[in-house]
């Protein structure tokens, strides 16, 4: 499977980077295809189809993120579900690298998006590359920078620029193992950090009772050592997960996982996310409580939320960022307000609750009125009444899972070693009725 080239267009229509292998006129129809873009798919779901424009003898398959298309043109006969597992693959790794930015910030990184374009094909035919090596190489202050600080002010730049990031992605065979993920060359500052974030996934029904709840965890490290160290992650607790993942760098050591129950590998250059883990069949309690209340009224829909800080385990913990979203049937008009803390946006079908910070001991209140029409009101009654909170908490860990000790193995004497503990909202729902 060939192509003639591949292109990132912003929204606008405007070339943020491309590459011709073929057919050097192929850049020229891009206006024509912006233009029966613009007609036919804007505005539509098209990242969720395969779409296709024809412009006379070539095809132009793309997909969007944000304000960003992604797409290639080809004039041969191709397997089109490979050339979009190659598109989605270069969506993956920019939605990875840049999430929830714009065209603009692409603008200021279109040199590594070039290298990384250049690993994927090589004369216009999709090479296979590891998504996590794309990523290291365009995402800001990936591999591309590092090797920059590595060899600013020496001659011959742009040669040992190339051969260092050949050694990288080809892989070659005097290339030390491990090294698909790190450049034992470059320098570091001989700093490790670890994150252990809980995302809490609950859903309640109007009595209070229970539907779902568990925890989706994952481990992140932050390494910025130099050369091959090798990392040992003593858990605290181990035997209460149902299920986990590891990123590829603990395949070779997963046995003393198994064993042992201590993560040992070789880290990545810069931020990966190491091990995913499930909690199941376990008690969350956050250091909040949420009261929701309900009532109907003549017309009216009454809704009250109480929200109130209070200790878990007898320690106290500050919610640093609360947002509630609270979804309601069509048909009602938002009426009277009562709030003593943050800021209320209307949505359709919605209100949108940005209260800020949780403070220890502190409880704030909300009071919303709806009206509707005589005609509606019994139809709204029956509709679906709903509540989504979102929330993060610094320095907890719902399921008490924690680092006890880090060892590093062929590192610096000195370095820097730090561990901290987040919980986030994941998919936490109360159903009002």
């Amino acid at each position: 499977m060939s192509i003639d080239t591949i292109f990132i267009l912003s929204q606008n229509g405007e070339i943020l980077a491309h590459r011709i292998f073929k057919g050097l006129k192929r850049k020229d129809t891009l206006p024509e295809f912006y233009t029966q873009f613009v007609q036919f798919f804007r505005g539509t779901n098209a990242d969720k189809e395969y779409p296709i424009i024809r412009i006379k003898d070539a095809l132009y398959p793309f997909v969007t993120f944000s304000d960003i298309i992604i797409g290639a043109i080809v004039t041969e006969e191709i397997p089109v579900l490979q050339l979009f597992a190659t598109l989605f693959l270069i969506l993956d790794v920019l939605k990875a690298s840049f999430p929830n930015e714009s065209s603009e910030k692409l603008k200021q990184n279109l040199h590594t998006i070039g290298i990384m374009l250049d690993s994927v094909f090589d004369y216009g035919y999709p090479q296979i590359t590891q998504k996590h090596v794309l990523e290291s190489i365009v995402r800001p202050g990936g591999i591309i920078e590092k090797i920059e600080e590595k060899i600013i002010g020496r001659q011959n730049v742009q040669k040992e620029t190339v051969s260092l990031l050949e050694k990288y992605i080809d892989g070659q065979a005097d290339v030390r193992e491990h090294s698909q993920y790190r450049l034992p060359e470059i320098k570091g500052e001989e700093e490790v950090y670890f994150d252990v974030i809980e995302f809490l996934d609950c859903v309640f029904d109007k009595n209070g009772r229970i539907l779902i709840e568990e925890i989706n965890g994952e481990i992140k490290v932050d390494c910025n050592l130099s050369g091959l160290p090798e990392l040992f992650v003593f858990l605290n607790q181990t035997n209460q997960f149902n299920d986990y993942t590891v990123h590829e760098c603990l395949l070779q050591k997963i046995d003393t996982y198994e064993r042992e129950r201590v993560l040992a590998f070789v880290p990545p250059s810069g931020t990966t996310t190491i091990f995913y883990y499930n909690i199941k069949g376990i008690s969350i309690r956050p250091p909040f409580e949420f009261i929701p209340k309900l009532q109907f009224i003549n017309n009216q829909v009454k809704i009250e939320f109480l929200l109130k800080n209070r200790p878990v385990r007898g320690q106290s913990y500050a919610v640093d960022e609360f947002h509630t979203k609270l979804t309601v049937p069509s048909g009602l008009t938002l009426g009277e307000t009562e709030m003593a803390q943050g800021t209320l946006q209307q949505l359709e079908n919605a209100i949108l609750w940005r209260i800020g910070k949780l403070e220890i001991d502190s409880s704030i209140r909300l009071a919303v009125t709806f009206s509707s029409t005589e005609d509606q009101f019994n139809i709204i009654q029956q509709g679906n009444f709903l509540v989504q909170l979102k929330f993060v908490v610094n320095t907890f860990s719902p399921s008490q899972t924690k680092i006890d000790k880090v060892e590093v193995r062929n590192g610096a004497k000195v370095l820097t070693k730090k561990a901290r503990n987040i919980a986030k909202s994941g998919y936490y729902e109360i159903r009002l009725n």
